[in-house]
């Protein structure tokens, strides 16, 4: 099964409308869809904008869906010179609003957790396949999550990073993903660019275009997807002192049906 995730109801509802047989089922205050795309098995959420929904929802998900892996999808602030309209998959997800440095923590980086969660090498490579057979050009990049839309560079504690994005949930929905130890993969749409003068006016102008073809670009993924016999790595990082770490790696080997 996959499970895919969007903030907003423009980012998830062209794919909930592909969706055979599909079933709603309400857990708390999330909405989950189920069924199936293209014969394979999803369930879709709209988690709602921020960390805290997102990353609750996503855990929500992983526990009652069991999901082979989830794909975070939506649209996102870039900095230059990315462009509106790009498309971005981060191989590498942060924080922009944590700051953990007088205990000797990396800007960005939550406490007894890696400085950024990674996106699963094996998805990440399939979805690159994927992209490149049906002509659509995208770009790798590093997504910056926080709780504020972000503007300028100024408001993002963080460092910089080649063809970085600023979004609010993609770092917490992969947080939740390496604590559950579940694939994940999050892919956008540039909507705005940070610091323009008309970045709000393309941010309107953009907001549902962007959304639509994100999830455009999420059924083509689906459709051309294939079972994955992929290695996972999970890595557990435990922080001893203010600067040491202690990495302990979980090896297991699955085949991923759809």
């Amino acid at each position: 099964m996959i499970g895919i995730i969007g903030a907003m109801s423009t980012e998830v509802d062209s794919l909930i409308a592909k969706i055979e047989n599909p079933k709603i089922e309400c857990i708390s205050c999330f909405s989950f869809v189920r069924g199936a795309i293209y014969n394979k098995d999803v369930v879709v959420l709209k988690s709602g904008i921020g960390k805290v929904a997102s990353a609750v929802g996503a855990a929500l998900l992983i526990q009652n869906y069991k999901p082979s892996f989830i794909i975070n999808t939506g649209i996102a602030g870039g900095v230059s010179p990315l462009k509106s309209e790009d498309i971005v998959i981060s191989k590498n997800l942060s924080y922009g609003d944590v700051d953990a440095t007088v205990f000797g923590y990396k800007l960005g980086q939550v406490p007894q957790m890696p400085y950024f969660y990674e996106a699963d090498n094996v998805y990440l490579s399939k979805i690159e396949e994927i992209l490149k057979s049906n002509g659509y050009n995208y770009k790798i990049g590093h997504a910056v999550t926080s709780d504020s839309f972000i503007t300028s560079l100024d408001m993002v504690h963080s460092e910089h990073f080649e063809n970085m994005i600023c979004e609010m949930e993609g770092a917490s929905i992969a947080q939740a993903c390496y604590m559950l130890k579940v694939p994940f993969v999050s892919i956008r749409y540039i909507s705005d660019i940070l610091g323009e003068a008309s970045q709000i006016d393309n941010y309107n102008d953009f907001e549902n275009k962007m959304a639509y073809r994100s999830c455009d670009i999420i059924l083509d993924i689906t459709r051309d997807l294939k079972w994955v016999n992929t290695k996972e790595w999970y890595l557990d990082a435990y922080i001893l002192g203010k600067s040491r770490t202690k990495s302990v790696r979980h090896y297991q080997i699955k085949e991923m049906n759809f």
